[in-house]
């Protein structure tokens, strides 16, 4: 019976070592269409570009309540809060371009 119980915990901690973490997981989100709406409360902006799965260019609009938008990249209410430096839209990083892909300042922006 002992026996068992140790093989059945080092089984499950074997297991452990090749599972994925929570923060691996994360998928970020996929706007598949966009508006030129202007979102008061900005508390955070996502560049999301064209990737695997995703094939569509857009600004991620994270607001003080949580709330997710998705508007055009060309709305010009974004572009004058973005030129005035008002508000900042890094890109989305995901997993796959944090392993494979050197960032450059200029991925950050």
């Amino acid at each position: 019976m002992c026996r068992t119980v140790w093989m059945w915990l080092l089984i499950l901690a074997v297991l452990s070592l090749f599972s994925e973490s929570e923060a691996e997981l994360w998928i970020p989100p996929c706007c598949t269409k966009s508006s030129n709406a202007k979102i008061p409360n900005i508390k955070a902006c996502y560049k999301q570009e064209p990737r695997t799965n995703c094939n569509f260019h857009a600004f991620v609009i994270v607001t003080e309540d949580n709330k997710q938008y998705c508007v055009d990249p060309n709305a010009q209410w974004l572009k004058r809060l973005r030129r005035k430096g008002n508000v900042r839209c890094p890109p989305i990083i995901t997993e796959h371009k944090r392993r494979f892909e050197v960032l450059n300042k200029v991925d950050m922006e």
